[in-house]
């Protein structure tokens, strides 16, 4: 067999220096990456498509085209309402992206969750998105708010501007300015083409507000429904068609993360879309030619607390009967006491007529449980379930193994 030195790159017979290595590991080409396009499942993409969202999609167009056609004068206020992960944002930045390419406008994203805690850092950054310039300092957040929409009116342009998370200030002293957000048309001395939409999770945040804020927001709502395991499904298969080679990912794996997606996650697509990103960095890494399920398991202890439910059938009947201790135990407080699940436990083994555990047996088994995520320490002598663990799996895994 030929071999090279490490040391002097030599070809031929061994040499004394250096580590030795067959020459077929160097001539050994390098793994493909499971990916085509890592980006696809980022969150800054906007896709061609958004599946089972065509009419949400096609409402709001109807809702901004006229508006960005310019055949309309009269500010326009939407509402976009669903859960995280629902594809509510995804909506705005696509249905842009396809009137970018038919009519000029002008389009400003801005979250007001991040933007800031004052109604003149929030203008500040309106103005900065819009015009594309940094903001004045020596204006109020009105005067600001009035030179952003002079420009927009003197650009001569339509509009389109979304405020997301908008909850997050309909919560504090801030819910003016989403009121002065609704009312543009006042504000500027001349009529204003643009297409406000605000972004929420749910209407609660509408309660907060008074009767004369309610009535400027309209009652122009798009509802966006959790998605069901056979959209998140479609959902993925897609996204991985898109970021994935052929053949790198599994139906059986997209699957099973759209059932934990659906379960555990409230549906938030884009949770599972990261968690599928970094289960194909996990694969590249192992330089393996496919993703497991194995691969997206791992992904999820390291983006989140959590015991899957493949898991479950793995642990050992005390484990599992500890783990069902607790969650029977926590069903209607934050955390369970050690001493009462210490007791709990002893008499749920009795009833599966087991051997009884020492004390030393039962704190290893809690300690065991803790390191796999599956319980969590809530201060001295206190133990909490994992958010996602989920009784009705343990109950059904407890029931095989009575059955054996």
């Amino acid at each position: 067999m030929a071999f090279i030195t490490v040391a002097r790159v030599t070809f031929g017979k061994l040499s004394n220096t250096g580590r030795v290595f067959p020459l077929y590991s160097f001539l050994k080409p390098t793994m493909c990456s499971v990916f085509i396009d890592r980006e696809k499942l980022s969150s800054r993409y906007v896709p061609p498509k958004l599946p089972h969202r065509d009419i949400q999609l096609e409402t709001l167009r109807s809702l901004v085209d006229d508006v960005i056609q310019g055949d309309t004068l009269t500010p326009r206020t939407v509402v976009l309402v669903g859960s995280t992960g629902t594809g509510k944002t995804s909506s705005v930045l696509l249905v842009n992206k396809v009137l970018e390419s038919k009519h000029k406008h002008i389009f400003s994203y801005l979250n007001m969750r991040m933007e800031g805690e004052t109604p003149f850092q929030i203008f500040s950054s309106l103005y900065e998105k819009t015009i594309g310039v940094p903001a004045p300092r020596n204006l109020s957040a009105l005067e600001l708010l009035k030179e952003t929409l002079d420009s927009i009116r003197k650009s001569g342009v339509p509009t389109f501007l979304v405020f997301d998370e908008v909850e997050f200030h309909a919560r504090s002293s801030l819910r003016s300015v989403l009121y002065t957000l609704t009312r543009l048309n006042e504000i500027s001395p001349f009529p204003l083409q643009a297409v406000v939409v605000f972004i929420a999770r749910g209407l609660d945040w509408l309660k907060l507000l008074d009767p004369a804020e309610r009535s400027s927001l309209g009652n122009i709502v798009v509802k966006y429904p959790p998605y069901s395991r056979e959209q998140l499904f479609d959902i993925l298969s897609y996204r991985a068609s898109e970021a994935f080679r052929s053949g790198a990912v599994s139906e059986s794996v997209l699957k099973w993360l759209a059932d934990y997606t659906f379960t555990y996650m409230n549906g938030d697509v884009r949770r599972a879309l990261d968690t599928l990103f970094h289960a194909g960095v996990l694969a590249d890494q192992k330089r393996a030619d496919r993703v497991t399920l194995s691969d997206v398991v791992e992904a999820l202890r390291n983006i989140e607390t959590f015991i899957a439910p493949a898991d479950v059938g793995n642990l050992t009947i005390y484990e599992k009967l500890l783990l069902f201790t607790v969650l029977r135990l926590a069903e209607n407080k934050p955390y369970v006491k050690m001493s009462e699940l210490r007791d709990e436990f002893a008499l749920i083994i009795e009833q599966f007529d087991l051997e009884p555990v020492t004390i030393e047996e039962f704190e290893d088994l809690v300690q065991n449980l803790a390191d796999m995520g599956a319980l969590l320490a809530e201060g001295p002598a206190r133990i909490a379930p994992a958010p996602s663990l989920n009784i009705e799996v343990l109950k059904q895994s407890l029931k095989i193994e009575e059955e054996r």
